[in-house]
């Protein structure tokens, strides 16, 4: 049963994740919303109600910006993960974010329908 509170997006993004400060693994993120995120990670155990930091990398690779969150569920595919307690400005800079990656995507997908070769009748 899902318990979001917010929508998610299919968006795909490099991010890091920090535990007590430290860059611990590197990730995709698969979705995000304005409450959280599925990041794809191998080779690390994530356990439920880990705290984490989560550094969102933006095109250039650099930091787009670094929010808390916690681990809500994990597979072996990766962990879904709810941002914790973060300010109005964090807020902002999410949605500012969010919608920049969600039109940069919706222009990827346009121009690979464009390219697509089309069937002639």
């Amino acid at each position: 049963m899902e318990h979001r509170c917010s929508v998610r997006k299919p968006i795909k993004f490099q991010v890091l994740l920090y535990k007590h400060g430290i860059p611990v693994q590197a990730g995709i993120c698969r979705n995000l919303g304005l409450g959280g995120m599925f990041v794809e990670s191998a080779g690390y155990e994530w356990r439920k109600n880990e705290r984490l930091e989560i550094e969102l990398l933006g095109a250039d690779r650099r930091s787009a910006m670094r929010l808390p969150g916690v681990v809500v569920h994990h597979s072996a595919q990766g962990a879904g993960v709810m941002f914790d307690v973060i300010s109005n400005e964090q807020r902002r800079a999410l949605r500012v974010l969010l919608a920049r990656l969600v039109k940069s995507e919706e222009a990827v997908e346009a121009d690979s329908a464009e390219r697509a070769p089309r069937a002639v009748a």
